[in-house]
């Protein structure tokens, strides 16, 4: 949001409004973690890639997943880290929709799985992220709303983050 100021010779200057800090740190901490996730499962690409389910298309997919996972995030880090809010918003996006994709060979080999935590799972990751990703691309080109674009994109990470976090200590109290 830029604004015009006169100053007193007549020219006028753009002032920027106030950084919204809140909004980079936390696309900062969700492309760190994107970053992280997808550096981890690029040895993959390098190893026997018999390790790759699926044959045809659907490994193509996930191996292009794979390959872009770390790309993606990184460039989101990048973006968000250097102050281009909305770009990182639309990079990130873009990583939710690719994750989306990654899932279609499973789902179209299984179809959906309604039974037990999968009830509840398949259709935030099937359904939902994908929406709310394509949502914060739109709001993020349209220069619209950066904050609830930025926590639209931000979800399914987050959400990612906490059911590892329910995971472990489902096995603390439990056991494996």
């Amino acid at each position: 949001m830029n604004s015009a100021t006169t100053l007193p010779d007549g020219a006028s200057v753009a002032v920027h409004a106030p950084r919204l800090l809140g909004l980079y740190l936390l696309l900062i901490l969700v492309a760190a973690i994107e970053a992280f996730d997808g550096l981890s499962h690029a040895p993959i690409l390098f190893d026997d890639m018999s390790k790759i389910p699926g044959p045809g298309l659907g490994g193509s997919i996930i191996k292009t997943y794979i390959a872009s996972h770390p790309l993606l995030a990184l460039a989101a880090l990048a973006l968000a880290t250097v102050g281009r809010l909305r770009y990182a918003i639309i990079v990130l996006g873009a990583l939710v929709l690719v994750t989306w994709l990654n899932f279609m060979p499973s789902v179209v080999r299984h179809e959906f799985d309604f039974r037990g935590v999968s009830a509840f799972e398949t259709p935030v990751r099937i359904i939902a992220f994908p929406l709310m990703a394509a949502c914060a691309i739109a709001l993020a080109a349209r220069g619209q709303r950066l904050g609830l674009a930025t926590v639209l994109v931000s979800i399914p990470t987050l959400y990612g983050v906490f059911a590892v976090i329910a995971f472990g200590i489902g096995v603390i109290l439990y056991g494996f």
